[in-house]
């Protein structure tokens, strides 16, 4: 880099010194995961603790929290230069912001050998007390004159707080219950809060605690921190709120620069809950020294009990979100006006991944709502007048003023404290719920997403029935996870209950045994004096297909909730399928291949388009490549009778022009097909990051190498291909 470019250090720099353990586990040095099971062989000895505290107040640090492992240190760049005999420096480096602004971030390193942002003390007088210092990175928040009371007039394009919310994730019925979060503390690390009217009129408690660093408890100048707080108090109304302020001002800005130190005070304040809506953009598996003891830290809120939750990110792959201890939300849209109206899917502006860091960990867990590209505006919230969120949402068109205290915004950021106010729920009926165990309700109890997908920054997964990648396990419904918290058995005691295999051995006991939940308030009142009816008639097809096929004895749970007004691509998907049915019998095979026409063909291809019965489609076309002559007709084109020859010959040509047709089709439609199938292998691969590419030429590939796509590997039988000018063109070289 020119060192005319190159940006200058800041005034304080911001870090976490490491405790030398008590075993000689490293942090820095770890080759496993660092979990809420193994957190405890990082400890330090409490003398050890205090022998480094003082000696680095000595060296002129200043000390910001003291922990189990991690001192949070602060000083001027010449401090850590004389102390650590080192060299620091500010880099600039690609990172992905607020809102998924490709930008770039300053960080700063110091010169050594050591991996980026780690200061050695290997060699110094440091090395009988510290294991090593990591230099703190900024964090991303997953978003985007006196106010008024109220929010702006309501239109059904958005989301107002707290009804609409509570509503839409069914908390309203748990409130009716008398369940409200009541005695239970959610801490949420963020931008700070600001004491807006909306909080007063619903007699919301909220209290401020500066993390260390912060300043100014009663200003929140960004503003996200003020609006996203209004998503827990929707679901958790009387919940015991404690905004921790991460934000510190470096040279006349603000930014998160040391949630380590803000996440370690949030587990001070003894929470049930920490919500956290940010984290970094984590797309391999080498977490820098500062992520290392972010993960440590989740690891340690979860050992002691405490329900964690980030936000997966939007367009980024979110870490900690990635955290296995973590719970991670994504984001679900529902849409709220014209012939959609009702109708869930998966979020285009949510993140949603496998993560490169710890095997087999795929975010998200679970959803909340969330809105769509470009800007995710789907909630009114409040802010504080003027702020950055006021101001800069209100530039970008979504209705309100730049100084009215309100602004419509969502992101993964409104659905990682939806989900903590839902926590609050389950431990308010049954407080003794470990980690795992609410992870797991919210799991088996969200509400099936099966259409639309992710963000395509981060590969646009697409949702299925059941577990899939784009949502997880769907859309959080507070009502069925707080039924099921009061069926469970108290577990106050239980050493083994955050055993996944366990959990799942004791939880399958219970969850069956639950009443269908209650709907949500009903759209479909004519449907609701038939719905019994229906469920009978479902019941017999079900139960009719276990037995012929030998199927497991499942059964099928039907509500008014699982019903939406029928879009237009249902309409249409309907008739295509009726058309495929002609031509096909009860187990899907093709029974009379001269009634097989272009007509066929065509409706196959409009379901793949349209991600309806595709697995009928593929296998029609499929079918009809196999498509051959009879033998009656083979024998016919060698007799010398002119008419039955002729007649043959046709056949011939038809079923070849339908071959034709079909492998065509199949080559046109080559990303549903490759979308459809890796959706079906979701159990053994889970989506592997297999995505189909289209080549210069038109043809459609597949190239991956360890579950990610590559430029030049493997690809179209050993053909190799490159990226065309940064487009999604791939040429072979």
């Amino acid at each position: 880099m020119n060192s005319s470019n190159q940006p200058n250090l800041p005034t304080k720099i911001y870090a976490e010194a490491i405790v030398r353990s008590v075993s000689g586990a490293s942090l820095l040095r770890n080759s496993n995961s660092v979990t809420s099971e193994n957190i405890t062989q990082f400890y330090a000895e409490p003398q050890r603790v205090e022998l480094a505290v003082k000696r680095l107040k000595e060296a002129g640090f200043e000390i910001l929290d003291v922990g189990k492992v991690l001192i949070s240190i602060a000083a001027a760049p010449e401090v850590y230069e004389r102390s650590f005999q080192t060299r620091l420096e500010a880099v600039e480096r690609p990172a992905i912001k607020e809102m998924g602004e490709i930008s770039t971030a300053t960080l700063i390193n110091s010169v050594d050998n050591k991996p980026f942002g780690e200061i050695d003390t290997s060699k110094s007088i440091w090395h009988d007390v510290l294991d090593g210092v990591a230099i703190n990175e900024p964090v991303y928040y997953a978003r985007p004159n006196t106010p008024t009371t109220d929010p702006p007039e309501k239109t059904s394009k958005y989301l107002n707080v707290p009804d609409d919310v509570a509503q839409g994730l069914n908390a309203t019925l748990v409130h009716q219950n008398g369940i409200t979060g009541k005695g239970v503390r959610i801490a949420m690390i963020d931008t700070g809060w600001y004491a807006h009217p909306f909080f007063k009129q619903h007699n919301y408690q909220v209290s401020v605690i500066l993390a260390p660093g912060s300043t100014d408890p009663a200003r929140d100048d960004n503003g996200h921190g003020t609006g996203e707080s209004a998503n827990i108090l929707a679901i958790a109304p009387e919940v015991e709120l404690i905004a921790i302020k991460a934000d510190i001002a470096i040279e006349g800005k603000l930014a998160n620069v040391n949630s380590v130190a803000a996440f370690k005070k949030a587990i001070e304040q003894k929470p049930d809950i920490i919500s956290c809506s940010w984290g970094s953009d984590r797309r391999n598996a080498q977490l820098s020294p500062q992520e290392k003891l972010l993960a440590a830290a989740v690891a340690r809120a979860v050992y002691e009990g405490i329900v964690v939750i980030f936000s997966a990110g939007n367009g980024q792959y979110g870490f900690p979100a990635q955290h296995p201890d973590a719970i991670a939300v994504g984001g679900v849209y529902k849409h709220l006006d014209g012939s959609l109206k009702g109708k869930l899917e998966a979020s285009n502006y949510a993140s949603s991944f496998v993560s490169p860091i710890y095997p087999g960990r795929q975010v998200p867990d679970v959803c909340g709502l969330v809105g769509q590209l470009p800007y995710g505006a789907y909630i009114r919230l409040p802010v504080p007048p003027g702020s950055q969120v006021d101001v800069g949402r209100s530039a970008s068109g979504d209705g309100t003023l730049p100084s009215d205290g309100w602004a419509i915004f969502s992101g993964t950021s409104a659905a990682a404290p939806q989900l903590a106010g839902i926590c609050a729920l389950l431990k308010q009926v049954n407080p003794n719920l470990s980690p795992a165990r609410i992870k797991q309700i919210l799991q088996q109890t969200a509400r099936d997403v099966t259409e639309g997908y992710s963000n395509p920054n981060t590969g646009g997964s697409r949702a299925s029935p059941g577990l899939d990648l784009a949502t997880g396990y769907g859309l959080a419904d507070a009502y069925a996870s707080v039924e099921t918290a009061k069926a469970l058995p108290n577990e106050k005691g239980c050493d083994d209950c955050a055993s996944p295999d366990l959990a799942e051995q004791n939880f399958s006991t219970i969850y069956p045994t639950l009443k269908t939940r209650k709907p949500m308030s009903s759209e479909f009142p004519r449907l609701q004096k038939k719905l019994d009816e229906l469920r009978w008639k479902f019941e017999k097809e079900l139960q009719s297909t276990i037995n012929e096929y030998e199927l497991e004895d499942v059964e099928l749970s039907i509500s008014n909730a699982n019903f939406i007004h029928r879009s237009p691509v249902a309409k249409s998907a309907y008739y295509l399928r009726e058309v495929l049915d002609e031509c096909l019998n009860d187990l899907g095979k093709i029974t009379q291949a001269d009634k097989i026409d272009e007509e066929h063909i065509f409706a196959a291809e409009g379901l793949l388009k349209l991600g309806r019965y595709q697995a009928t489609a593929i296998s029609v076309l499929t079918q009809i490549l196999q498509l051959k002559l009879d033998e009656n007709s083979k024998k016919n084109l060698k007799l010398k009778d002119l008419a039955l020859k002729e007649e043959a010959e046709l056949k011939q040509k038809h079923l070849k022009n339908l071959r034709r047709l079909a492998s065509d089709t199949l080559s046109k439609c080559g990303s549903e097909i490759a979308n459809f199938d890796t959706g079906n292998q979701m159990e053994e691969s889970f989506f592997d990051g297999r995505q189909g590419i289209t080549t210069c030429t038109g043809q459609t590939i597949n190239c991956y190498v360890d579950g990610k796509r590559r430029s030049a590997t493997n690809c179209a039988n050993g053909k190799e291909y490159s990226k065309q000018f940064g487009g999604n063109c791939w040429k072979e070289v």
